[in-house]
């Protein structure tokens, strides 16, 4: 039993090692999410989950799956800088943009390309919102493997200018109370002070911040505020 408590430290330190080195690479290779990523980031990040699991129990020889993750991490780091230095390296690394529809007419040397087959196109333009293909005028599969639509100009959604109307500016929204505590450098930054925000709370019958749970405002005159229920 006794010799059972080195080897759970040991696998304590190597853990927290893996955890450590995981949380460097990953902020490392910028805030893209799963959806976001190239098939490249993709593998690689499976890949790496793998070695920092064996750097966490392989107590023995934890330097080699550690070795094997400052590499991987470097080279993360060198085909990133690459890709956002040179076009030509970005899109060795990532591919190019294929067009799949244009015109409204469906390219199937393109989807034989992407190895796309027509009813996985049809399924990706119903989740858009496209269940009538007349409605596409173009279609176009990103480096990321998603397929961006756009719609013909009869079927594009109606904008104010479509209606000559001029609606005011839109704002950004800042979180002013996030259950009860005051967001104080967000409140600057909307403009507004406390005197402010305490008066657009009592007139919504609050007194108090700790009885927000979340309240936010732009800069024009909107406001929303609910209680902490």
């Amino acid at each position: 039993m006794a010799d059972v408590f080195p080897e759970v430290g040991q696998v304590v330190l190597t853990s927290l090692l893996s955890l450590a080195a995981m949380f460097i690479f990953t902020r490392a290779g910028g805030k893209r999410q799963i959806a976001q990523m190239s098939p490249f980031d993709y593998l690689n990040a499976v890949t790496v989950g793998s070695i920092g699991a064996e750097l966490a129990t392989n107590l023995e020889q934890w330097w080699r799956p550690f070795s094997a993750l400052i590499v991987y991490g470097l080279v993360t780091w060198f085909v990133h800088y690459t890709a956002c230095k040179s076009n030509a390296m970005r899109s060795l690394w990532s591919g190019r943009s294929l067009i799949l529809m244009d015109d409204g007419v469906i390219l199937k040397s393109s989807l034989q390309r992407a190895a796309i087959d027509v009813n996985e196109f049809l399924g990706q333009a119903r989740v858009a919102g496209y269940f009538d293909p007349n409605e596409i005028e173009t279609a176009i599969l990103e480096t990321n493997g998603q397929i961006s639509f756009l719609p013909k100009s009869c079927n594009r959604p109606l904008t104010p200018d479509d209606m000559q109307l001029h609606p005011d500016a839109a704002s950004t929204w800042y979180d002013l109370i996030i259950d009860g505590h005051l967001m104080q450098d967000n409140l600057k930054a909307a403009g507004r002070d406390e005197r402010w925000l305490d008066a657009r709370l009592h007139a919504q019958g609050i007194g108090q911040h700790g009885e927000v749970f979340y309240a936010a405002c732009d800069k024009a005159d909107g406001f929303f505020a609910c209680r902490v229920r």
